[in-house]
């Protein structure tokens, strides 16, 4: 699994090192680097999937679109150029990219790399080979390349879904908008027992039904092709009573959990039938639409996924998903799903412009779901707005 993210002069940051574990969640408040460590990997997925041969980071693709080069680096201490270093458990990769004024790409100055048996660089002449040579650690450039990345733009409601194929699309899209296809294309992959809902088999299609009934009971899909095209409609429907509708006519939480539920399933699927590396599953805001019972139930969900081999990766800002998270090490129904080390809370504050506070705390989680501290800010606001209520 990915092990540390490393950023020097990207966007907020002068220079940021940030610990990953199985399932990693990061808060704070708005505009605080939150969404510059998902964009991170998100770039390095959009180059290695879109433009493998590129000669610098794609910085405009499906996943993400952040303009020029110039715009992303770091106003305060940044100059010519900006670097993203990711260690695994295997090794270790660093780029180093050239800043151009209004250039769509991020050219790479130098690419290095290490294992525990060797040690590699590229000038940017060369960088174009990258990934066809032997010596960078394979391992950590197949997480980056099998990444899972929804995003919080989600596009809610359809008429008609888009179909793909399993060389062009590896997942259910940034947006949700491949998860029907998703879902008929892979209709029968198995799923692990640990991630499987009791109560159906150990199918994708099952199990996405149940986990969609567990947060929403009741509920279900059915998916159809349409004759002669590249189109996929999907209706849904709210209570085993009424039949299926238009997704426009039920409420947006089916639409945006859909393809987070899909999204953890099919990653350990296929990393179990391929025998793949641990999946690298990464979710802005998992909490959309949900009523607070089913934000809590999607931390649960989460862990779940990180205790069966997927690597999770969220950023949130619900204290119920947190909640969730902690329930899980503490144990439901007596059993604990995630160890207290297979969990990372990152809490991002403000740059203050001094330098002497820290952009990010990191609250360590014990056995019984506590958490060794709590940042002002990070998940008090309930606290606040009670006590100011009752006149504390």
């Amino acid at each position: 699994m990915l092990q540390q993210i490393i950023l020097r002069h990207f966007k907020c940051f002068e220079q940021l090192r940030l610990p990953l574990a199985p399932l990693t969640l990061l808060s704070g408040l708005n505009a605080s680097g939150k969404s510059t460590v998902i964009q991170s990997l998100a770039l390095l997925h959009q180059t290695m999937t879109e433009n493998p041969g590129s000669p610098g980071l794609v910085l405009n693709g499906k996943d993400v679109s952040l303009g020029s080069a110039d715009e992303i680096v770091d106003k305060i201490t940044g100059r010519d150029s900006f670097t993203i270093k990711i260690e695994h458990s295997e090794g270790a990769i660093h780029w180093r990219m050239q800043v151009e004024a209004n250039e769509l790409i991020a050219p790479f100055a130098a690419i290095r790399w290490e294992t525990e048996d060797t040690r590699g660089q590229l000038d940017h002449e060369h960088t174009r080979t990258f990934l066809s040579m032997p010596g960078p650690p394979s391992g950590l450039l197949q997480t980056l390349q099998g990444l899972t990345y929804i995003s919080a733009d989600r596009i809610g409601p359809r008429e008609t879904y888009q179909a793909s194929s399993c060389t062009q699309q590896t997942g259910v899209g940034a947006r949700g908008e491949y998860t029907p296809w998703f879902i008929d294309t892979y209709e029968d992959l198995v799923i692990p027992g640990a991630m499987c809902h009791p109560s159906a088999t150990p199918i994708l299609k099952r199990q996405v039904e149940a986990w969609l009934d567990a947060f929403f009971p009741g509920s279900g899909f059915e998916i159809e092709r349409l004759p002669r095209t590249n189109l996929l409609v999907m209706r849904l429907r709210t209570s085993t009573a009424t039949n299926y509708h238009r997704p426009v006519n039920v409420g947006y939480g089916l639409s945006h959990v859909l393809p987070v539920i899909t999204a953890c399933l099919g990653a350990v699927g296929l990393a179990q039938r391929d025998s793949q590396v641990a999946p690298l599953v990464m979710i802005e805001n998992p909490e959309l639409h949900l009523h607070p019972a089913g934000q809590s139930a999607m931390g649960l969900f989460l862990a779940r996924a990180a205790a069966t081999g997927a690597q999770v990766i969220i950023e949130t800002h619900s204290d119920h998903i947190l909640n969730g998270i902690r329930r899980a090490v503490k144990g439901v129904e007596g059993e604990a799903i995630l160890r207290p080390d297979q969990v990372a809370i990152h809490f991002f504050q403000s740059r203050d412009g001094s330098g002497k506070r820290p952009q990010v705390i990191s609250p360590v989680i014990d056995a019984q779901g506590n958490l060794d501290s709590w940042p002002p800010d990070f998940f008090d606001q309930y606290e606040k707005d009670v006590g100011s209520l009752i006149g504390w």
